[in-house]
C-alpha cells in the first residue's frame, strides 16, 4: 500500500496566492462565478477541449424553493427597469428578457425540474510561471467570450482543490460559490451533450449539423411553442459573395412558398427573377422605372394596425411619413442641411393640405391618385419662390431646396414623379432594382429606401405570415444614414405585430457599425432571433462582434467555412451547419446566384 502511495501522490505541492506548483506543474483553478443569461447545449464543449485545461463540475441538489424565490426577485427587478428605462433599444431587451423568464418559470412548473447548486472551476496548467500567466489570460479572455466570469480565489486555492477531490470532506469555500440551476441547464453545461433543430409545425430542411443530424427550421415557431430567444421570426443572413447565403436564403423562400406565406422580396440583383416566375410570382422592374414601375414616395402607407387607430395614434402615419420623406431626401443628397430639409417638411405639408391631407385625414380610403408627387410639391416651392420678393435667408433656404427638388421632375422623373402604378396579382412579389445598382450611388440609395418603404406596406396584413426579403440590405446604412437606419429598425421591432418574418441579407456588417448608426445597426440585430454567418473575411469577422456576441473558436472558425458552411444563430442555440439543398430545389432557384 505504501509502495501505491508512493507513485501516485505528488512530489511535492506548494501554494501561493493565487496558484499553487504539483510536481514540475504550475496550476492555478479559475472558479466561475458569474453565469450568462441562457446557454446553448454543449455550452462546455469548446472549453473542454482546448489543451492544458481541465473542466470540474459539480453539482449537489437544493429545495426548489431557493430557486423560485431567485426567479421572483429577477422578475420584479425587470418589471421596475422596464419602468424606469427611457431608451426604446433598451426597453424592448428588457421586455424580451421578462418574457422569457416568464416562458422559463412556466417550463420548470410543468416539469417539476430539480434544482441543482452548480459549481464550475476551470483548472489551466502549464510548464512555466511565464506560461502559465499567458495561458491564464487567454482562457480569462475566451470565458469572458462565453459571458462566464473566473477568478483565482486569493489564498483559498487549496480549500478550492480539496473541494473538486472526492477524498476530501466539504470545504467552507462552496458555501461561496455555487449558483443554483435547474437541472435542463445544468445538463446542457456538459460538453459531451448535444442537440440539434428540430422543430414542429411548418419546418424546412435546412442542412445538418456538425455530428450528422438534420436541422428542420421553422421560421414563425414563436406562434405555436414558446422557446428561449425565439420571441420573432426575423433573421439575419451574412457571408461574402460565393459563401453560399445566395441559396440559403432561397431555401427559405422556397419553404415559404410550400407553406402558403405571403413573400414580398427587395431583389438587388436580378436573382428571384427566375424562380419568382416559376411560382407564378410578380416581378416588378422599378429599377427600369417609368411604365414598368413607380412608386410614388408621397403615397401615405397605413403603418397603424386597427388598436392603435382606435386608441388615436392614427396621426403617427402621417408622421411617420414626414420621417420617411426626410431619409430618402438623406439618401438621394447626404449633403442636404437642416435648413432645407426642415424646409422641404414644411412645403410637403402644404402641399398635402392643398390636397385635403393633415393629421387627421382617414388614409384608409385614399386611392394612389389622390396622392400629391414631386411635380405638385415642386409648384408649391415655386409658389413660394414667387411670393419672396426680398433677399432674405428663407429666400435663400427655399433657392437652395428648389434646385434639390427640381431634378426630380425632370430626369429623375420615371423613377419619382407619378402615381403609384404597382398592382400586385400573386403572394411571390419581387422588386428588382438591378438596372440602378450601377447608377448614381445616392439615386439608388433613395430609390432602394422608397422601394423598402413601399414593400413594408404590402407585410401589415395580419391574417396571412408574410416573409419580407430584403438583399444587399447594408446599402441603407451606407453613408451613416440615421433616418434610414432608424426605419429599417423600426421594422425589424414592429415585423412581429404584423406576423412577419425578415430576412436580412448583407455582406458587409461593416456599414451596421459606424458610430452614427450603431444604435440602429445592434437593435436591427438585437430584434433578430436567427443568424445565419456564413464564410466572411477578418475584418468582417471583427465588425459582426460589436453586433453579436462571438467567441474565438466561433471567429475562427467563420473565416476558415468553405461555401455552405455556416454558424447558425437559432435563439439560444449555436451549432456549425452545412446548407444542403436537392438537385430539384437547386433548379427550382434559376441561375440568378447560388451554389
Amino acid at each position: 500500500m505504501s509502495m501505491l502511495k508512493s507513485e501516485i501522490a505528488p512530489k511535492g505541492i506548494e501554494f501561493n496566492s493565487a496558484d499553487f506548483v504539483i510536481s514540475d506543474k504550475y496550476v492555478t483553478i479559475l472558479t466561475v462565478v458569474s453565469y450568462p443569461r441562457s446557454i446553448y447545449v454543449g455550452y462546455l464543449s469548446n472549453l473542454s477541449s482546448m489543451p492544458g485545461v481541465k473542466v470540474v463540475i459539480k453539482h449537489i441538489p437544493v429545495p426548489f424553493s431557493m430557486l423560485s424565490k431567485m426567479l421572483n426577485k429577477q422578475t420584479a427587478a425587470l418589471k421596475v427597469n422596464y419602468q424606469d428605462e427611457k431608451d426604446v433599444t433598451i426597453k424592448e431587451r428588457i421586455r424580451q428578457d421578462y418574457e422569457s423568464l416568464e416562458s422559463f418559470i412556466q417550463q420548470l412548473a410543468a416539469s417539476q425540474a430539480r434544482i441543482f447548486d452548480f459549481q464550475l472551476h476551470v483548472v489551466v496548467m502549464a510548464d512555466t510561471k511565464e506560461d502559465l500567466e499567458l495561458k491564464k489570460t487567454n482562457v480569462k479572455s475566451y470565458l469572458d467570450a462565453m459571458e462566464l466570469r473566473a477568478v483565482p480565489l486569493r489564498f483559498e486555492q487549496e480549500k478550492v482543490l480539496k473541494s473538486i477531490l472526492p477524498i476530501f470532506p466539504k470545504q467552507d469555500v462552496e458555501d461561496r460559490i455555487g449558483t443554483i440551476m435547474p437541472s435542463p441547464t445544468m445538463a446542457a453545461m456538459y460538453p459531451y451533450i448535444f442537440d440539434s433543430v428540430k422543430d414542429p409545425g411548418n419546418s424546412v430542411l435546412f442542412g445538418v449539423d456538425f455530428s450528422g443530424g438534420v436541422v428542420l427550421f421553422n421560421q414563425f415557431l414563436y406562434q405555436i411553442r414558446k422557446e428561449h430567444n425565439r420571441n420573432n421570426a426575423n433573421m439575419v443572413i451574412l457571408g461574402t459573395s460565393g459563401s453560399g447565403k445566395s441559396t440559403a436564403a432561397k431555401l427559405m423562400v422556397r419553404g415559404a412558398i410550400r407553406n402558403g406565406y405571403q413573400i414580398v422580396a427587395i431583389d438587388p440583383e436580378d436573382e428571384l427573377r427566375e424562380m419568382a416566375t416559376a411560382f407564378g410570382g410578380d416581378v416588378i422592374d422599378l429599377g427600369k422605372g417609368g411604365e414598368f414601375g413607380m412608386i410614388n414616395p408621397f403615397e401615405i402607407l397605413l403603418d397603424a394596425d386597427e388598436e392603435e387607430i382606435a386608441q388615436g395614434l392614427g396621426y403617427t402615419v402621417l408622421t411617420k411619413t414626414l420621417q420617411f420623406l426626410k431619409g430618402f431626401m438623406k439618401y438621394y443628397d447626404p449633403s442636404i442641411t437642416e435648413d432645407v430639409l426642415n424646409m422641404f417638411s414644411e412645403m410637403v405639408q402644404e402641399t398635402y393640405q392643398r390636397f385635403g391631407i393633415d393629421f387627421n385625414t382617414d388614409f384608409s380610403k385614399f386611392e394612389s391618385e389622390k396622392y400629391p408627387t414631386f411635380s405638385d410639391v415642386y409648384a408649391t416651392i415655386k409658389g413660394k419662390l414667387v411670393t419672396m420678393t426680398d433677399l432674405t435667408q428663407e429666400r435663400d433656404i427655399m433657392e437652395r431646396l428648389e434646385l434639390k427638388i427640381r431634378p426630380f421632375t425632370k430626369e429623375l422623373k420615371f423613377y419619382f414623379d407619378g402615381y403609384t402604378t404597382i398592382k400586385p396579382q400573386s403572394d411571390f412579389i419581387v422588386f428588382n432594382i438591378k438596372e440602378l445598382m450601377n447608377a448614381d450611388v445616392n439615386v439608388r440609395n433613395a430609390l432602394f429606401f422608397n422601394v423598402l418603404k413601399y414593400a413594408w406596406s404590402l407585410c401589415l396584413d395580419t391574417r396571412v405570415n408574410t416573409v419580407m426579403y430584403v438583399d444587399e440590405a447594408h446599402v441603407l446604412l451606407s453613408g451613416g444614414n440615421v433616418l434610414g437606419a432608424d426605419f429599417l429598425a423600426q421594422i425589424q421591432r414592429r415585423a412581429r405585430k404584423y406576423n412577419t418574418g425578415n430576412i436580412i441579407i448583407t455582406q458587409q456588417p461593416s456599414d451596421f457599425t459606424p458610430q452614427e448608426v450603431i444604435t440602429q445597426g445592434k437593435a436591427i440585430f438585437d430584434n433578430s432571433s436567427y443568424y445565419l454567418v456564413m464564410g466572411l473575411r477578418k475584418q468582417a469577422v471583427e465588425d459582426l462582434s460589436l453586433l453579436i456576441d462571438l467567441n474565438d473558436n466561433e471567429k475562427d472558425a467563420i473565416k476558415r467555412y468553405s461555401q455552405g458552411q455556416g454558424l447558425f444563430v437559432c435563439g439560444s442555440r449555436r451549432m456549425q451547419i452545412d446548407v444542403v439543398v436537392t438537385e430539384s430545389e437547386l433548379d427550382s432557384f434559376g441561375s440568378g446566384g447560388g451554389l
